[in-house]
């Protein structure tokens, strides 16, 4: 299920994507067929001149086919091959080679997607699955470790990653490259820079920057990077209730949970604040691994130990089930934070939690999306992100968000809403967890937890944390603890 290899699709969740969706099939009929050229002289007879009607200075000139009513049995796939084969021979303007043949194919295919309204399916080009590969899915990566992104004729550092040869070496957000290995990059795309910096571990790559009025020069070593996707801490000292922050899921997920598991057990950790705000999602697999660290196999026997269901296209459903893991966590009380930007592999995670009933779920209503994506390899490099199949938390119910007329996303609509709803303080900085002050969803878990560690059970805590955040103008019941 998590294979990446061209015969294996895997699944994945992700947030949304302004992209559609092609078959399979559509795609490879064009790359491995060219028989449309011999098609395309017989389908037509004759031209006539003719004006534009609505431009009457601007001659057209229409080729007519050989049959007065269109064809109903021609498959719309064909259609598109003598469209190619028409312009690679008559077209008055530059010369179709193959990589401009390439670059309107993935056009047509993205133009394609987007009629069907579903944002959530995607076509990748190579380097786009590539990088998807490697910050998404894998979740490393050879290079020297910078974000990047378009500022006009500029491509510009959007962040250095964390533990990466850049930051190590001082190259910060904002800085502009101007040279790669000495060669001027300004007016280049990303992809061609990218190209430029790649390159296999251990070897070096010369970048010159542009910060402010100063241009600096880096000589980087290029590694293997793994961006942290997990930070931890213990949140409260006096109670012992340890803080996770978790990112996205991919394959590094469970490494760097346990990790973080094992380092705050050693420190005591009686009460945890899972932090899933934020987060988008990911792998399948790692959702459900995660989830099973949380439920115990056979802890609620009416649910099959499900960690998922899955509803396909054809009305189908299977459960993916709970699996056995060798992890450092021993169970505490559990809260997990969650907002509108909890998605996905989240809220897999999250309505896991929340069905079997080990946790309790804190903030806001999360996004709502409950569509599965499969990804789809194809041979020249590009790959299909093609939504293939729904999904139900445990105690099976709907999730998805609802869509008006225009399949715009109605907001309030889909989603786990928590057990304790709490409104975030517009002072707060998305991410900011250095930010104890402001954070007024991280003050209720740490409340909540309180409350249970002092004997209160779930319903009691849930009740007095709901009734002391409800009311804006009083005093929470204790001060976070900066950690």
């Amino acid at each position: 299920m998590t294979s990446n290899t061209k015969s294996s699709p895997y699944r994945a969740y992700f947030l949304p994507v302004a992209v559609g969706i092609i078959s399979l099939s559509m795609l490879a009929g064009y790359m491995s067929s060219r028989r449309a050229a011999a098609q395309s002289d017989q389908r037509v007879k004759s031209q006539v001149m003719v004006f534009n009607p609505t431009e009457t200075a601007q001659p057209v000139r229409y080729l007519q086919r050989s049959t007065t009513t269109p064809s109903t049995t021609v498959n719309p796939t064909d259609d598109y091959r003598v469209g190619m084969e028409l312009l690679e021979r008559n077209y008055y303007g530059p010369t179709i080679t193959a990589t401009k043949k390439r670059t309107l194919t993935y056009s047509a295919v993205r133009g394609m997607l987007l009629n069907l309204h579903d944002p959530f399916t995607s076509f990748m080009t190579p380097t786009e699955w590539n990088q998807f590969q490697a910050t998404t899915t894998r979740g490393d990566f050879e290079g020297i470790g910078i974000m990047l992104m378009s500022d006009g004729p500029n491509v510009v550092v959007e962040e250095p990653i964390k533990t990466g040869p850049a930051e190590k070496a001082g190259v910060k957000a904002g800085d502009i490259i101007s040279e790669v290995n000495k060669v001027p990059v300004t007016g280049k795309s990303i992809d061609d820079v990218v190209k430029l910096i790649k390159g296999p571990a251990g070897t070096s790559v010369h970048l010159t920057v542009v910060r402010g009025k100063k241009s600096l020069h880096f000589v980087l070593v290029r590694a293997l990077v793994r961006p942290p996707i997990v930070q931890y801490w213990m949140e409260d000292p006096n109670y012992k209730i340890g803080h996770i922050v978790l990112d996205e899921f991919n394959e590094q997920t469970m490494t760097q949970m346990n990790q973080a598991f094992s380092a705050l057990h050693k420190q005591g950790m009686r009460a945890l604040v899972l932090d899933l705000r934020y987060n988008p999602g990911g792998l399948l697999t790692m959702a459900i691994r995660l989830a099973s660290v949380f439920v115990p196999r056979n802890y609620v026997p009416s649910l099959h130990n499900n960690a998922v269901i899955i509803h396909d296209g054809s009305g189908a459903e299977e459960g993916e089930q709970l699996v056995g893991n060798q992890t450092a966590y021993k169970r505490v009380p559990l809260a997990v934070l969650v907002n509108g930007s909890t998605a996905s592999a989240s809220e897999i995670v999250s309505g896991a939690i929340h069905d079997y009933g080990v946790g309790t779920l804190i903030g806001e209503r999360t996004f709502g999306k409950g569509c599965v994506q499969t990804l789809y390899p194809l041979d020249d490099g590009s790959c299909l992100r093609l939504t293939t199949a729904l999904y139900f938390p445990p105690e099976h119910y709907d999730i998805n968000y609802k869509q008006d007329e225009n399949h715009n996303r109605i907001p309030g609509t889909g989603g786990l809403l928590p057990a304790i709803i709490v409104k975030q303080s517009a002072k707060w900085i998305p991410d900011d967890f250095e930010d104890k002050k402001d954070d007024t969803q991280l003050k209720a878990a740490l409340a909540f937890l309180r409350d249970r560690l002092q004997g209160q059970p779930v319903p009691a805590a849930i009740a007095a944390v709901t009734h002391e955040f409800a009311a804006p103008k009083r005093v929470a019941l204790a001060p976070a603890v900066h950690k």
